[in-house]
């Protein structure tokens, strides 16, 4: 994976914070004039000017006049920032309109080129096509299967699913004595052969219809996946997709996990197989106690301060602001750690709290930075690189669970 990937995660984590204040907002009357504008890479701003100019006209024919007159003041103010923009290889998505909060203005360079041409006055701003591009496109299919049952998965990016999970009721092999062991063998292949054909029908369905993938895996033990891989029922084209086998023991959620170990040489591309590699190696390093990892806050960025840190593990579920707080009476200023969901609670009660210097109830939030933002700034100036971490694997869970959601793998032990 490429540096311009690493960096990516970060990119993704800023879009998507992005995306979500766009869809809590809505124009400040219900009212149809906030602008969602999508300009195509190689599409010439000024004929965006043009036809921002005879939609201002368009505006003044509209019969609320309020209305009217707020779309007319988002278009002006895109056409007072669009000659400080520049259009880019991607295109440019521009949000524009007066919310709640005000007047809004953003311009967002896409991650993926811009494919249509729109103009759209609502009541909300349309994030449609920019959520659609965080998506990731490729997926691969997991099958863990024997005679006793079979699971079906989907791994997309950092997301698994599991699609599938289905018991055979097929019995054991086993002998029977007397003259009816042969017929009951016979019978017991007939039962686990239409087995395997039912499941090579469903993965048909599974992987060429619901699910498509572009890769697929298939565990189990030796003779069970090799039954289901030859199965004549097997549409040719999974056959095609089949880019692995693993010998696994189980099946289950606990046989997708184990097929995906085994896989992962076969998977490097996958967000998935590199966020539990990056916090194995993190535990690893915790594990020996070589001094090369360390988690908390507080211990992560003394480490970037120190430019020990290579790589810095964040949940995505970490949701924290580093709030600057000041005294409007005396002036005195201090920092707290915030979650987002709850600044909102937090600046209520901070208008009851007394200032610790001046007992004075004048305090006030004049900086308010992400704590992602805030580690990625750091790690740039030392060159370390942020990584955002799902919780949709156990590695995940365990970073945010065990660790707060803030770790980090050092170059060296920077404590002696």
């Amino acid at each position: 994976m490429s540096p311009d990937d690493k960096r990516s995660s970060v990119e993704k984590y800023r879009l998507k914070q992005q995306i979500q204040h766009l869809k809590n907002k809505s124009s400040f009357n219900q009212s149809t004039s906030l602008v969602t504008l999508y300009i195509p890479p190689g599409t010439q701003l000024s004929d965006i000017a043009n036809l921002l100019r005879e939609e201002y006209g368009t505006a003044a024919n509209i019969k609320d006049k309020n209305t009217g007159k707020a779309v007319q003041a988002a278009i002006q103010s895109i056409l007072g920032r669009l000659k400080l923009l520049h259009n880019t290889e991607n295109g440019l998505v521009i949000f524009c309109g007066q919310t709640e909060d005000g007047m809004e203005f953003h311009a967002i360079k896409p991650p993926e080129p811009v494919t249509i041409k729109q103009y759209v006055c609502d009541n909300i701003f349309h994030t449609e096509h920019l959520e659609d591009m965080l998506e990731e496109k490729d997926a691969y299919g997991l099958v863990v299967i024997d005679r006793g049952g079979a699971t079906f998965a989907v791994v997309r990016g950092n997301h698994l699913e599991i699609v599938h999970d289905k018991d055979s009721f097929v019995p054991s092999k086993h002998r029977q004595g007397g003259q009816s062991a042969q017929r009951f063998e016979r019978g017991l292949e007939l039962m686990a052969n239409e087995w395997f054909n039912r499941m090579a029908e469903l993965a048909n369905k599974i992987f060429l219809e619901t699910h498509p993938v572009k890769g697929i895996i298939v565990g189990g033990p030796a003779m069970g996946k090799e039954q289901f891989v030859n199965s004549l029922r097997l549409d040719y084209r999974i056959k095609k997709m089949i880019i692995g086998t693993e010998d696994v023991g189980y099946t289950g959620i606990q046989g997708i996990k184990e097929l995906l170990e085994k896989a992962a040489p076969k998977l490097q591309e996958l967000r998935y197989i590199e966020e539990k590699k990056l916090v194995q190696e993190f535990l690893t390093h915790l594990a020996k106690d070589d001094g090369k990892a360390t988690y908390g806050e507080k211990e992560v960025k003394e480490a970037l301060l120190a430019a020990a840190a290579d790589v810095v593990l964040v949940s995505e579920a970490v949701d924290h602001y580093e709030v600057t707080v000041e005294c409007q009476a005396c002036g005195h200023s201090f920092k707290e750690t915030v979650k987002a969901s709850e600044i909102i609670e937090y600046e209520i009660k901070l208008k009851e709290r007394k200032c610790p210097k001046c007992g004075e109830q004048r305090l006030e939030i004049v900086e308010k930075i992400d704590l992602v933002e805030q580690l990625d700034e750091m790690a740039q100036q030392t060159g370390a690189r942020v990584e955002i971490i799902s919780t949709d694997h156990d590695e995940g869970k365990m970073l945010m669970d065990a660790f707060g959601g803030i770790a980090a793998i050092l170059r060296y032990d920077f404590r002696g």
